[in-house]
């Protein structure tokens, strides 16, 4: 017969445990709240007090408490290990520590906190889940690392960045991202506590992929990431004895069952399960819109203009006056008023532009071109500059050519192909 924890309930925990319990229980739970990054819906429009607080408290604790002299003040750009992140989660530990010990004195009799327990593994359960959905929502869409762009395929390897490089990599593949999206989703196991042990198994997983690409590719999610890893060693530890038994031992056991806290009354029963049924429907319909904004968002960003694609220019047998002689190459990739020149050395930089689809015309560098697109792509600009026709030829390139595009997937290889 399988056992559940809450037959424990009468132990009395020691001294040392109920004091980590009170530390851990304050420490996550505003960790939760604090660094939330989205994840319980809706949470970011009740959330604005505390935010505004922290943002007052932060900079207030690193200036006069710990002379801090970074930008502290730099809350959401992207970054999730930024000054203000990092100086927030140490106020978080001292106030765990502080309150635990205020806790510890007012509540010496208590024998354990079983029902507290299973209420703060239910708030990490749905904060894991909820969060890795997320992520692995987008992963399916290729969304969060996507293919390379044609900025991407003409960049030295030297130029990237450490988490350049990891995201070009990881979002290469399709397959690959699908595959770590549904990972990511299966952590909805964590819904249900028959399934706990198996979730957290996978998030723990899960959460040292992410951890190592962030730390050994210096990705700013560092803090995040570590905690979602921590948050999932601490769902099983009620097991880890059984664990233990199992997969090092080799000795038979049996998983423990959550039990969620008895109540008497039959309506708080049933409010819990529609509490949880409801967040769990607005959860899915929050994804699904989710997954059309995304879909619309990724259609505009990616949407391509007339010029799509890289273009060498052709050398001019005299100086041009529009165009200054050391470019080389210019890539018209997004639909906006930018394109990428590199130059004879190679360097990137980005120059403005204006399309008159309708006129057929063309300013850049300052100069508005009349263009002619051939058959084969390439693209003639032509401008009267001081009574003489100037024209500049751009040749298009074939991007099918890169090995990075051209090479496909091979069962048979009689080589390694590795250029």
């Amino acid at each position: 017969m399988m056992h559940t924890i809450s037959e424990t309930a009468t132990v009395t925990w020691s001294t040392f445990k109920k004091f980590a319990f009170r530390f851990s229980f304050i420490f996550i739970f505003s960790f939760i709240l604090v660094f939330n990054n989205g994840t319980y819906p809706l949470y970011d429009y009740i959330s604005k007090p505390l935010t505004d607080l922290m943002h007052w408290l932060t900079p207030w604790f690193s200036k006069n408490v710990l002379g801090y002299t970074y930008d502290y003040s730099i809350f959401v750009n992207g970054s999730g290990d930024t000054s203000y992140a990092w100086i927030s989660l140490l106020i978080l530990l001292l106030l765990a520590f502080f309150a635990a010990v205020i806790w510890s004195i007012l509540d010496l009799k208590r024998e354990n906190y079983n029902t507290l327990f299973y209420w703060l593994t239910t708030a990490i359960r749905y904060y894991i889940a909820f969060m890795l959905i997320n992520y692995g929502t987008i992963k399916l869409l290729h969304a969060q690392m996507p293919p390379p762009s044609l900025n991407r395929l003409m960049q030295p390897l030297g130029e990237y960045s450490p988490m350049g490089l990891a995201w070009t990599f990881i979002g290469f593949s399709k397959g690959y991202n699908i595959l770590l999206g549904i990972v990511e989703i299966l952590s909805g196991l964590l819904f249900f506590r028959k399934t706990i042990v198996l979730g957290a198994l996978i998030t723990i997983m899960t959460s040292i992929n992410i951890m190592s690409i962030n730390y050994f590719y210096d990705v700013p999610v560092k803090i995040l990431s570590t905690m979602l890893f921590l948050f999932s060693l601490f769902l099983l530890l009620p097991f880890l004895q059984t664990l233990y038994s199992l997969f090092i031992k080799g000795d038979p056991g049996q998983l423990p069952f959550l039990q969620q806290p008895i109540y008497n009354k039959n309506w708080k029963r049933k409010s819990i399960l529609m509490a949880k049924i409801l967040i769990l429907l607005f959860f899915a319909g929050q994804q699904i819109i989710s997954v059309i904004d995304t879909k619309k968002m990724m259609a505009q960003y990616l949407k391509k203009p007339p010029f799509y694609g890289i273009y060498r220019i052709e050398k001019a047998e005299k100086d041009r006056k529009t165009i200054p002689h050391g470019w080389s190459l210019i890539i018209f990739e997004y639909d906006n008023n930018s394109v990428m020149v590199r130059d004879s050395a190679y360097k990137p930089h980005w120059e403005s532009i204006v399309m008159n689809n309708q006129a057929k015309k063309l300013t850049l560098n300052r100069y508005q071109f009349d263009y002619t697109i051939n058959q084969n792509g390439d693209i003639l600009l032509s401008k009267v500059v001081e009574g003489n026709r100037e024209e500049v030829k751009l040749i298009k390139q074939d991007t099918q050519q890169f090995e990075l595009t051209k090479r496909r997937f091979n069962w048979i290889q009689e080589y390694p192909y590795n250029r």
